[in-house]
């Protein structure tokens, strides 16, 4: 197996009962990423965010330095929109993200919101997920409170304000134009591309970054530790660790956070730190690759690694990081 040993990023506090709330945050060196973007200021940490080669975890892949770089420079206000609203079937990591870690994901906002001048940031989370909104609220509040956000962030000249925002439900606002509408008011539809790109023309028809919520949680470590030494993990096609919604007929379904490019499905299917095997002694007959929208995959191809490009060329997609294994008992 090709199972690495590197150790877990954005769910290294997964195992600590308080990790959701500030002290436990701040006791494992939450918020000291977010004082060391405010003295590197905006280049400073796009520099970093570039170097680390981050891809956007929401399913597209598009490298998160480069998508800010396509806001025009001399427009504002612009606004920052967290994508919470995690609709993909199967996909549950984002949800879990904001339920164990709620902290490491507004760090993270406010790293983004800081390195793209957003005069305000916006936290869109699913509808239906009732515990990762009151944890994201519960967060919020105490950050304000300890003057994480608001008006001079952490002591700084710097102000920025996080709103949040539930959703109803709709399947489509996963969308990053549909959200926008959603955010405004309106019926969560898809706008028109062009000429309705949200870096140009987003939310109230400024200029908007969407990002997704494992893509942003990943920032503080990335300004911490450095953009390179994310960038050591995983390979060319795909830097740094991601989290994957493993479900079906496994042993032990989950949501697990591994190395990409080196780990392949075998890996998460069989490793007893991960899927544990296929249930009951069962072969495995098929699996989903990435999300429900992904051909279906055979075993043939399961040691294929968690490589987007490596996947792609072989006919389907990593997607939102949803892969269901399925039995012999499937479809007899």
């Amino acid at each position: 197996m090709a199972v690495t040993d590197a150790e877990p990023i954005i769910t290294r506090r997964f195992g600590r009962s308080d990790a959701h709330t500030l002290d436990g945050y701040r006791a494992t060196g939450g918020y000291e990423a977010l004082q060391k973007a405010l003295d590197l200021g905006p280049e400073g940490v796009t520099e970093q965010v570039k170097a680390a080669n981050l891809q956007g975890r929401g399913g597209a892949g598009f490298p998160a330095g480069t998508k800010w770089g396509f806001l025009p420079k001399d427009v504002f206000p612009r606004y920052l929109v967290v994508n919470g609203d995690e609709s993909e079937p199967g996909t549950y990591k984002d949800r879990l993200l904001m339920e164990r870690d709620p902290h490491q994901l507004l760090e993270g906002t406010l790293i983004c919101a800081l390195a793209v001048n957003a005069a305000q940031s916006f936290l869109y989370v699913r509808g239906e997920m009732a515990f990762a909104q009151e944890r994201l609220a519960t967060a919020l509040n105490e950050a304000y409170a300890a003057g994480i956000i608001g008006q001079q962030v952490m002591g700084s000249d710097w102000s920025h304000d996080v709103v949040l925002h539930w959703g109803a439900g709709a399947y489509i606002v996963g969308e990053e134009t549909a959200l926008i509408e959603s955010l405004e008011g309106k019926r969560g539809m898809p706008r028109l591309k062009p000429p309705f790109f949200p870096a140009a023309r987003g939310l109230y028809m400024q200029p908007t970054v969407v990002n997704n919520v494992e893509t942003l949680s990943n920032l503080p470590w990335i300004i911490e530790q450095g953009g390179a030494a994310f960038a050591a993990l995983g390979n060319e096609n795909a830097t740094g660790m991601r989290m994957f919604a493993v479900s079906g007929h496994l042993e032990r379904p989950g949501v697990y956070e591994v190395e990409q490019g080196v780990t392949t499905f075998r890996d998460l299917f069989e490793d007893p730190r991960y899927g544990g095997g296929i249930r009951n002694g069962n072969e495995l007959k098929m699996f989903i690759p990435g999300g429900g929208s992904a051909p279906w995959f055979y075993p043939e191809q399961v040691d294929l690694p968690l490589d987007p490009k490596v996947v792609g060329a072989a006919g389907s997609m990593l997607g939102s990081g949803a892969i269901v294994a399925m039995d012999e008992t499937t479809c007899p």
